[in-house]
């Protein structure tokens, strides 16, 4: 249709205005503030205001913000699965329905009012939008995260994006595993196989430097001396659900210990291998607070074993101040570890760490007082005795300009550094 220029010249100002009516209805309205309420010395993160849709389950809802619908994945935390999504019957793993249910408590409290978080706008995980999600109730934001994490509805998932919330989040994580509340319980899904049998569990996070996954593991340790625990159907996973299944018939030995290696080898008695091509568990990123953690699920739902780093709260080791290291950085190069103390030390559980390199000692090295230990970089067949071995690198890691070697536990709190040449244990405190 043609129209007049003195015509569209009249309606082009009408044209503009509606225009710019349209796309404001249109428009997310976004502002700009501390992530953290009170950090105001903080990261600062994008932050949106909207209306709860429904809630999916303990850790994703859908949000109408301004006139688009948005499906959010909470940031920081990782509810257990559902498996009937419907409010009025859900179903899933255990403890799933209640950190459901808890979610839609609270946005219902708060009239399904939220506001949403972010580090980085594009932030997402599989399509959903990646925030941090809050609730007005008495006329103040509460973090749902937060409180799903204190109460032990949910896991600490760290992320390396949204990174402001990790340090809150794994005090929380912390606290509420040391209570044994919600999924910290060990027998809250009901009286389960081997009920209250003792375990300990650790996690190799850190792959020697290579970014293989043969240099990752997970250590099950059985406690009781006396008693196997049949670990078929058993489940090992981390933050994210990347999960090993234990095959039928696996049995951890009265005291014994069994390792799953993340990499590709052969079964044996004593190792199991998961049989993947890339690492699983997330490294230490100070930095960013960040983090992962390992967890030991039986068949019926129950977390029966975790390993959480980097440690937060209650750090300290009972062997602080009786282990000293030395180095050798130049020609047939080595670490030595020696016991100080009056008593014997396990050196299970412990590591050493130089830049991207680290060197796990044995289930069953241990240092009588006054004894030394040595760790030769390269490895050798005369470098397997009690008090001789050798890393697993062929070639040495110690520069001769300088650096440093610390001894932590697998958490990363550090006992011990040791430094030479333009070298630091500057931050190497216990944590």
């Amino acid at each position: 249709m043609w129209v007049h220029d003195s015509v569209m010249r009249r309606l082009l100002p009408l044209l503009v205005l509606f225009c710019l009516l349209v796309c404001a209805s249109t428009a997310v309205a976004r502002t700009t503030g501390p992530c953290v309420d009170g950090e105001t010395n903080g990261p600062r993160c994008s932050i949106w205001e909207g209306r709860v849709q429904w809630v999916d389950d303990g850790d994703t809802l859908h949000v109408k913000v301004g006139s688009r619908s948005w499906h959010v994945r909470v940031t920081g935390i990782n509810a257990q699965e559902l498996t009937d999504y419907n409010s009025r019957h859900r179903a899933g793993e255990c403890h799933a329905v209640e950190a459901a249910d808890r979610l839609d408590q609270l946005v219902k409290a708060a009239k399904g009012r939220v506001r949403l978080t972010a580090q980085d706008v594009r932030s997402n995980s599989h399509g959903r939008q990646r925030r941090s999600v809050a609730v007005k109730l008495g006329g103040r934001w509460r973090d749902v995260g937060r409180t799903l994490l204190a109460e032990g509805l949910a896991l600490w998932m760290p992320n390396r994006t949204e990174w402001a919330w990790n340090p809150r989040y794994s005090v929380l994580a912390e606290q509420a595993a040391a209570a044994h509340v919600g999924i910290w319980n060990t027998s809250a899904c009901g009286p389960g196989p081997d009920d209250g049998h003792p375990l300990k569990l650790w996690v190799n996070w850190q792959s020697d430097g290579t970014g293989s996954p043969d240099g990752e593991w997970a250590r099950l340790r059985n406690l009781d001396a006396v008693n196997p625990l049949p670990l078929g159907g058993w489940a090992l996973r981390d933050a994210m659900r990347r999960q090993y299944r234990f095959p039928s018939g696996t049995v951890l030995a009265p005291g014994g210990v069994l390792t799953v290696h993340v990499g590709e080898g052969i079964r044996d008695d004593a190792n199991l291998y998961w049989g993947l091509d890339k690492p699983v568990f997330d490294n230490v990123d100070r930095s960013r607070e960040s983090g992962d953690g390992a967890y030991l699920f039986d068949p019926q739902g129950d977390l029966r074993a975790w390993m959480v780093y980097p440690c937060r709260t209650t750090c300290g080791d009972p062997n602080l101040g009786m282990l000293e290291l030395g180095v050798s950085p130049r020609g047939n190069e080595f670490v030595s570890v020696r016991n100080t103390g009056p008593a014997p030390i396990g050196m299970e559980g412990y590591r050493l760490t130089s830049g991207a390199h680290t060197y796990a000692f044995e289930s069953d090295a241990v240092l009588q007082p006054g004894e030394s230990l040595r760790v030769y970089t390269t490895r050798d067949s005369d470098r397997d005795q009690p008090l001789i071995k050798g890393w697993s690198q062929i070639f040495g890691i110690l520069r001769d300009k300088g650096g440093d070697v610390r001894l932590s536990t697998f958490t990363d709190s550090v006992l011990a550094c040791v430094a030479w040449g333009d070298g630091t244990c500057a931050g190497a405190s216990n944590r």
